[in-house]
C-alpha cells in the first residue's frame, strides 16, 4: 500500500495523510518513551534523571545499582522532548 493509493481510494490530499501520519506516529512514539522512562522512575522511586543523578551522588544508590537505568533514562527523556519538540512544529 502506498501514500498514493490511499489518497486516490479516499480522495485525502497526501499533505493531510503525511501529515496526520506523522502527528499519530510521533504520539506513539511519545507514549512508548513514557511508559519505559515511567519503569525507571518508579523503581528508583523518583521523577526525572536528575533526581536519579542526584541518589548516585549522595550514594543512596551506587553506579553499579543504577548505570543501565541512568543511561536509558538519559536517553528516553532526551528523545521525549524531541519527539515533542516535534509534535508542537506540526
Amino acid at each position: 500500500m502506498t501514500v498514493e493509493m490511499i489518497e486516490k481510494k479516499l480522495k485525502v490530499p497526501r499533505d493531510l495523510l503525511l501529515r496526520e501520519g506523522m502527528k499519530r506516529y510521533l504520539e506513539f512514539e511519545f507514549r512508548r518513551l513514557e511508559i519505559d522512562a515511567a519503569e525507571i522512575r518508579k523503581r528508583h522511586d523518583i521523577k526525572s534523571f536528575d533526581d536519579l543523578w542526584a541518589k548516585l551522588e549522595r550514594g543512596e544508590v551506587s553506579e553499579s545499582e543504577c548505570f543501565d537505568d541512568l543511561t536509558r533514562l538519559e536517553y528516553l527523556e532526551t528523545r521525549a522532548e524531541k519527539v515533542l519538540e516535534l509534535l508542537k512544529e506540526l
